[in-house]
């Protein structure tokens, strides 16, 4: 009785947790809408709720939120009340900057940041905190590539220094997003339930995508500011919606992504002089070894070559040269053994080496006489001594050189015979 009792709760438990994800993922984007944590509609209110907090030099003009409004000013805003996080959620922040264009200090940053670990009063980091834990999602254009947005994280262990944000990003896609007159939409998108996807999306186009991250359940703040640095820019927020959970625009194909920097290297030829552009990939843009580059793509060529079986002339060439080398090996082979078995066996090159050592010997004689005369000093032998002894060395020489003559003779005859046969 008390095993079927505890079956039966286990198979409800299973139940209702089956049927409790089966309504969330089934809820619609209507359903899944968050009113507490959203703006409200910008043009029907003239004071922002009690809900939201507005620091700084924020302010609610013409319908829409300017976080900087005038030359140096800073502004931020946040949602006084904490989201308590379970599965996942979907954020949409439409802005835009006006008024200025070009490198700035200055940034816009959206925040989504553990509500324990962070202070109210940092306010070091494009108005935000430095330390946090959670994420930044930045808008800014100070990079080395231009305007682009990045994201970042940080376990809120130590604070992060406004030179080091852009190397301390594990994403970014480049955007033109200042003097625009149409304001952009940054969609963040986290799903739990899809194996922790994070993705962000700019006017419906991917900037990243990943699943190696993973927001803990909790309670987190959600804001954004801005710094224009000393400069004119004026960073605008006109609507910002949140749903708790990924919504259809979610799943948009990531078919049309955000442009990702091409950076272009001028080489010069120095004998010539000319100058070509050569397209090369970010990651490599800050090294000068081209050589190193040339090589990768090379090498990526011939991997792709090798991948695809690309590799049928070259094994062709290998099995010429294998054979040319066979027959080369056997025709050496056989006329060594017939020279062998028709000269008497391995004293065939016995005159060569006889002829060398009487060589060697002749030229030592010779050294020796010229050791003499240095030595006492007098004149050389007599004509006639010395032309005795030359007849005495150069007559087995002579002989030695017919017989060398007759061998090779005797050689090409044997070589011919063989070409015939």
């Amino acid at each position: 009785m008390k095993l079927t009792h505890i079956v039966s709760s286990s198979l409800l438990l299973i139940g209702s947790v089956i049927n409790a994800h089966g309504v969330e993922s089934s809820k619609s984007d209507e359903e899944k809408f968050n009113s507490d944590i959203s703006l409200p509609d910008l043009l029907s209110i003239k004071k922002m709720p009690s809900n939201w907090l507005v620091g700084e030099d924020a302010s609610l003009q013409q319908s829409r939120m300017i976080l900087t409004p005038r030359k140096g000013s800073k502004g931020s805003l946040w949602q006084r009340n904490n989201y308590k996080l379970k599965n996942g959620f979907t954020v949409e922040w439409t802005f835009r900057s006006v008024e200025y264009s070009g490198k700035s200090e200055g940034g816009l940053a959206f925040w989504i940041i553990n509500s324990a670990a962070s202070k109210n009063d940092d306010k070091t980091l494009y108005n935000g905190p430095s330390k946090f834990d959670g994420l930044q999602i930045l808008v800014d254009n100070n990079g080395a590539l231009g305007s682009f947005v990045s994201a970042r994280f940080s376990d809120g262990s130590a604070a992060l220094k406004k030179e080091e944000v852009h190397e301390k990003s594990f994403a970014s896609c480049l955007m033109g997003y200042q003097q625009s007159s149409v304001p952009s939409t940054a969609r963040l998108t986290y799903s739990r339930e899809d194996d922790n996807l994070l993705k962000l999306q700019i006017d419906n186009r991917v900037c990243f995508q990943t699943k190696k991250t993973n927001f803990p359940q909790g309670d987190y703040k959600i804001g954004v500011s801005a710094d224009n640095a000393q400069t004119t820019e004026a960073f605008e927020i006109l609507k910002m919606k949140f749903y708790d959970g990924a919504i259809q625009d979610s799943w948009i194909p990531n078919v049309h992504s955000m442009p990702q920097p091409k950076v272009y290297t001028k080489i010069i030829d120095s004998n010539t002089g000319q100058e070509n552009l050569l397209e090369k990939d970010a990651f490599d843009a800050q090294s000068e070894r081209l050589s190193n580059y040339d090589l990768f793509k090379k090498m990526d060529k011939l991997e792709g070559k090798v991948l695809a079986n690309d590799i049928v002339s070259l094994e062709k060439k290998l099995d010429e040269i294998l054979q040319v080398q066979e027959e080369v090996v056997k025709y050496i082979t056989q006329l060594v053994i017939q020279r062998q078995d028709s000269e008497g066996g391995s004293d065939y090159f016995g005159d060569f080496i006889s002829m060398n050592e009487k060589m060697e010997e002749m030229i030592k004689e010779q050294q020796k006489i010229r050791d003499a005369t240095k030595t006492s000093g007098q004149a050389g032998p007599h004509v006639d001594e010395i032309a005795s002894k030359l007849a005495v060395w150069l007559l087995p020489l002579l002989v030695i050189m017919l017989i060398m003559a007759y061998y090779t003779f005797r050689i090409r005859q044997e070589i011919v015979k063989t070409k015939l046969l």
